[in-house]
């Protein structure tokens, strides 16, 4: 009898301390799924897709005007939560390559060559059509400017032939402009004798008199051009309107437009020009929220760019979306209907 009262009293305390040991790790796993809802809770309620995103802004050379305008806007990203950073590039082309195959986040880039990438035409015709690009905003304009020292004896589009002439870096939208505006003309890389330089290398060119005549697509002033008139008498060429007329048959992304008289030391007179708008892009996989900031920031903090560069005042959210040469992100989209620039 006592032996199996004994027994009995053994099994009683066994099964409580299981049930109560049960219990206790049950409530312990509770507790700890609780905290851990919360931490992940915690972690995506800040309310800013921008708190420590790496951002590579793609630009171009250092005396065009990507290159400044890059640094702001990394300045105004950076001021958003963000960790972004500039990459120096040989511009519109190469950075619509660069951002399709996402080794950057976003990239500045012209309007015709994104258009040729999109479709995979001319320059893209061996990569295929790059898709995955998207628009976030138009920008400023690029002015076409074909320097040269005023001793050069060059003083129209015709004077090129057989001079030695800077056409841009190799890929770049400069370079892509460069060759319609010559052929608008008349002209070829077989009349000319091209030398595939960026703008600060096509300046230091004419500077050292190894180089005629340089052509930069850039917003204005350009730097390049800047420097190269405080110690040198030039003459930028006009480039008429029915050559502009020309290109946009098949580019109808060309505009005609002028230099204001002044824009560069000693330029007395406004010069006729083509020009075309600028774009700010990314890829497809990037989230709406993302590019939704993105595009909110560059606007609420556009006077951090209009003071890096005059060419950023240019810069309107009215015309933000017109004439795209591709699909605009949807989370820019959203922005700009917010703002009552799309419907």
């Amino acid at each position: 009898m006592k032996k199996m009262l004994l027994f009995l009293l053994i099994a009683v305390l066994t099964f409580g301390v299981i049930g109560c040991s049960s219990q206790s790790s049950e409530g312990g796993s509770d507790s700890k799924g609780e905290e851990t809802s919360e931490n992940k809770s915690s972690e995506t309620s800040s309310g800013n897709p921008l708190d420590g995103k790496v951002l590579t802004i793609l630009t171009g050379g250092t005396s065009g005007v990507y290159f400044p305008l890059g640094n702001a806007l990394a300045k105004v990203y950076n001021n958003a939560g963000a960790q972004a950073s500039v990459e120096t590039t040989g511009a519109s082309a190469v950075n619509a390559a660069k951002i399709a195959q996402k080794k950057a986040e976003i990239g500045f880039a012209m309007a015709d060559a994104i258009s040729d990438a999109y479709n995979g035409v001319d320059t893209f015709e061996k990569t295929g059509a790059l898709k995955n690009l998207r628009a976030v905003t138009a920008l400023y304009s690029n002015y076409m400017q074909i320097v040269a020292l005023k001793d050069s004896g060059i003083q129209s589009i015709e004077d090129l032939k057989g001079k030695k002439v800077a056409v841009g870096a190799p890929g770049s939208g400069t370079e892509i402009m460069a060759r319609r505006v010559l052929e608008a003309a008349g002209l070829t890389y077989d009349d000319i004798e091209e030398d595939f330089l960026s703008f600060q290398e096509g300046v230091e060119g004419i500077k050292n008199g190894v180089i005629d005549a340089a052509i930069l697509s850039s917003g204005i002033p350009n730097a390049g051009i800047m420097e190269l008139a405080t110690t040198n008498d030039i003459v930028i060429v006009n480039i008429p309107k029915d050559i502009v007329t020309k290109l946009q048959e098949e580019y109808p992304a060309f505009v005609s437009s002028t230099i204001p008289s002044g824009t560069y030391e000693g330029q007395t007179e406004e010069i006729e020009t083509a020009s075309i708008k600028n774009l700010l892009i990314t890829h497809a996989d990037m989230s709406d929220d993302e590019v939704y900031e993105l595009t909110k920031q560059l606007f609420e903090q556009i006077q951090v760019l209009r003071d890096t560069h005059n060419a950023a005042e240019d810069i309107l959210l009215e015309e933000a979306t017109k004439g795209l040469p591709l699909p605009l992100h949807p989370g820019a989209e959203k922005y700009f209907k917010e703002q009552g620039v799309l419907e």
